[in-house]
C-alpha cells in the first residue's frame, strides 16, 4: 500500500510539472495595439536671430579708429560704428585730391581754349570744326572733374563705417588702432527686423515637429511668454541628428534681437495606433517590440511617434489588435543574448 501511494504522489508531481509550462507562458504580460489620441509637450533652448546677420567689413585697408560699440549694444540705421585712418588712407586721399586738381586744371585750360577758338571763329580766323573739337575737349574735362569728385566722395564714405540698419551688436572682431585689410570683418550685428526664434532638437522631439506647430518662447529675464509658430525646419550639416527649427512670433508679439530663452512646443497626433511605452526596446539604433501570439514572441522593428502619459504612437510596424510584450520587454528581448554572444579570442 505504501508503494502504491508513493507512485501516485510521483505521478501527481509529474502532472503538475507538465501543467506548469503553460503557466510560464501566461506570465508574459501583453497588451494590444489600440487607437489613441496623443499629445506631448517638449522644450529646448532657443535664441532669437535673423535669417542672416549684418556683417560690417573694412571696404579698404586702414587703421581702425573711433570704434566705440560693444557686444549687446543697440545701433541705429546710419550710426557711425568706426572710421579708417592711417598712412594708407592718407595716401589714397591725397592721390584722389591730386586727380581732382588735375581735372580742374584741365577744365580751366579747356575753357580758355574753347573761348579763344570761338572768338577766332567770330573773327573768321578759325573754322567751326576747330570750335567743336575745343568744346568736346571742355566736355571731357568737365566729365573728368565729375568723376574725380565722385571718387573722392565715395572714398570718404568708405572710410566711415556706418550701420546699414538698426540691430544689436553680437561681435566686435577688431580693436581701436588695429590695422585691417580690405574685406576684414569689423563688427557683426543682428538686424532688428525679420527676426526668428531658432531651436535645436534631437531624437523623437525632432521627428515630432511639423510646419505650423504652435508653441511659446520665454526669454531669459522675462515673465511673459511669446506665442510662436514653426515656419520651417532644416537638418544641421555640422551636427548629425540635429534639427534646426525656425519659428515666427505670432501677430502682435515682437522679438528682441540676440535674446536667448526656452521654446516649448506641443506635438499632437490624430487618433492613431499606440502601445504602452514600456513595450519599446532600443537596440542597434532602432526601435523594436516583441509581438506575442500563440506561437510565441517575435521581434518587430517599429517607428515610434510622440509619447503621452505612458503611451507612444506607432507610425509604422504594427497593426491594430496585435499584442506586444509590455513587462520586462527589454529582458525578454535579450534573453538569448548568451547564444548570440561570441567571446573574443
Amino acid at each position: 500500500m505504501t508503494s502504491v501511494r508513493l507512485l501516485v504522489f510521483v505521478a501527481a508531481i509529474g502532472i503538475c510539472s507538465v501543467a506548469s509550462h503553460p503557466a510560464i507562458a501566461e506570465d508574459v504580460v501583453t497588451m494590444p495595439a489600440v487607437q489613441k489620441h496623443l499629445a506631448s509637450r517638449f522644450s529646448a533652448p532657443a535664441r532669437v536671430q535673423a535669417a542672416s546677420n549684418t556683417v560690417l567689413s573694412a571696404p579698404t585697408a586702414g587703421v581702425v579708429s573711433s570704434l566705440r560699440v560693444l557686444p549687446g549694444e543697440e545701433v541705429r540705421t546710419g550710426q557711425v560704428i568706426a572710421r579708417l585712418t592711417g598712412p594708407t588712407v592718407s595716401t589714397d586721399t591725397a592721390r584722389l585730391a591730386a586727380d581732382l586738381k588735375s581735372a580742374q586744371i584741365r577744365v580751366t585750360a579747356a575753357t580758355q581754349a574753347a573761348a579763344i577758338e570761338q572768338q577766332k571763329l567770330d573773327e573768321h580766323l578759325s573754322t567751326r570744326d576747330v570750335v567743336i573739337r575745343a568744346r568736346a575737349e571742355l566736355d571731357t574735362a568737365r566729365q573728368q572733374v565729375a568723376a574725380a569728385q565722385s571718387a573722392m566722395r565715395s572714398y570718404a564714405s568708405l572710410v566711415v563705417i556706418r550701420a546699414p540698419e538698426s540691430g544689436v551688436v553680437t561681435a566686435v572682431n577688431v580693436a581701436d588702432g588695429q590695422y585691417v585689410t580690405a574685406g576684414q570683418t569689423l563688427v557683426t550685428a543682428v538686424p532688428s527686423r525679420g527676426l526668428h526664434v531658432v531651436a535645436n532638437l534631437f531624437g523623437n522631439d525632432a521627428s515630432s515637429v511639423i510646419a505650423g506647430m504652435k508653441g511659446v518662447f520665454l526669454a531669459e529675464g522675462t515673465d511673459t511668454p511669446i506665442d510662436v509658430v514653426v515656419q520651417r525646419m532644416s537638418l544641421s550639416v555640422t551636427t548629425p541628428g540635429q534639427l534646426e527649427v525656425w519659428l515666427n512670433a505670432a501677430s502682435g508679439h515682437s522679438l528682441v534681437a540676440a535674446s536667448v530663452g526656452t521654446v516649448s512646443l506641443t506635438a499632437s497626433d490624430d487618433k492613431r495606433l499606440a502601445i504602452p511605452t514600456t513595450a519599446l526596446v532600443l537596440d542597434g539604433g532602432q526601435w523594436w517590440v516583441l509581438v506575442r501570439d500563440k506561437s510565441g514572441s517575435r521581434r518587430r522593428q517599429v517607428t515610434p511617434g510622440i509619447s503621452d502619459g505612458g503611451w507612444t504612437s506607432i507610425r509604422q510596424g504594427l497593426q491594430q489588435g496585435e499584442r506586444v510584450v509590455t513587462q520586462d520587454a527589454y529582458l525578454l528581448f535579450h534573453q538569448d543574448f548568451a547564444t548570440r554572444y561570441q567571446q573574443t579570442d
